[in-house]
């Protein structure tokens, strides 16, 4: 098995974990090229994360934090790795992590990734977080559910730095919607170069 299947290693997962507990902008930043690997049985899948948007809590009018917790939302309030999972349209689910602190409820959300080789995905496969989610089998089953927990069905590895990063408003919400808090690996040929309709 590819070690980027495998938990991460002490070391590394102190680097993530560092990573995940920092600010939300500067999270949703150093999440570019990171690796998310989907783990079932027999079904193992890694993919590169290219494209993210940052929603920075109870002051951020776009995000669902912004009145306060609800139940739908309390795994935002957990440890920073915890998985947010809602579903939009009634019908694509979108994969969050949980950021910046317990009770200080960052918000990540995973726009776009490149399959890794061995994944048996199309390249275009996770374009889009609603086609990531369908790609990797998310959906809200898997809300509240930490990548650091022992045998976590989706967990995090360190993957090769992107050369650089950009960012650009975020797509598809009208609050706020001129912040630019979306980050993305200007090299990969998945992001949604801001169309609001990549679902």
């Amino acid at each position: 098995m590819p070690a980027h299947q495998d938990a991460p290693g002490p070391r590394e997962r102190a680097r993530l974990e560092a990573l995940l507990g920092s600010p939300t902008a500067r999270a949703a930043r150093g999440l570019i090229g990171q690796v998310l690997v989907r783990r079932k049985p027999g079904a193992h899948r890694a993919v590169r994360i290219v494209e993210t948007e940052a929603y920075l809590g109870e002051g951020d009018p776009a995000a669902h934090v912004f009145r306060g917790p609800t139940p739908r939302t309390e795994p935002l309030y957990r440890e920073p790795g915890t998985l947010y999972v809602y579903l939009i349209y009634g019908m694509h689910h979108c994969l969050n992590l949980a950021v910046d602190g317990p009770n200080a409820p960052g918000c990540v959300l995973i726009r776009a990734a490149e399959p890794l080789r061995g994944a048996g995905l199309a390249p275009d496969a996770c374009r889009g977080p609603g086609r990531l989610c369908l790609a990797l089998d998310i959906d809200r089953r898997l809300s509240g559910r930490h990548v650091f927990e022992d045998n976590a069905p989706l967990t995090l590895r360190e993957g090769p730095p992107p050369r650089r990063v950009r960012s650009a408003p975020r797509v598809g919400i009208r609050n706020a919607a001129h912040r630019r808090l979306r980050f993305f690996d200007p090299a990969s040929a998945v992001v949604s170069s801001g169309r609001p309709g990549v679902v």
